[in-house]
């Protein structure tokens, strides 16, 4: 039935949860923000990371460094998020330098998996 690897799922996991962090991003961008379209956004990119980190617990071959590193970025991106979010901490270049450091280690893990 499913055709996909666990290895394609979870870097397909991974690229949703990176677009949902970019559109986060760039929503609290702007001054005048919709902040409950933010949450709401935040909480779909940390119910796909949990469903990823379920993957990776699954299937021993999804635990590697390349895989452990965008974790880990993903959490202090999402550790940074909601200090802007609920602490009106606007350091936006930080937030940004998190989501660069994320796509930076989804490229590593591609790279890594020998896929794209």
């Amino acid at each position: 039935m499913f055709s996909k690897t666990p290895v394609e799922l979870l870097l397909k996991d991974f690229s949703h949860i990176l677009s949902k962090c970019q559109s986060i991003y760039d929503l609290v961008l702007g001054r005048h923000y919709n902040e409950s379209l933010a949450i709401l956004t935040t909480a779909e990119a940390y119910a796909l990371a949990e469903k990823a980190y379920i993957r990776c617990d699954q299937n021993k071959e999804l635990q590697t460094a390349e895989v452990e590193e965008f974790i880990e970025a993903f959490n202090i991106f999402y550790f940074e998020l909601k200090q802007v979010l609920f602490h009106d901490d606007d350091d936006l270049v930080s937030l940004q330098n998190r989501l660069t450091k994320m796509q930076d280690d989804y490229e590593a893990l591609t790279a890594a998996f020998q896929l794209l």
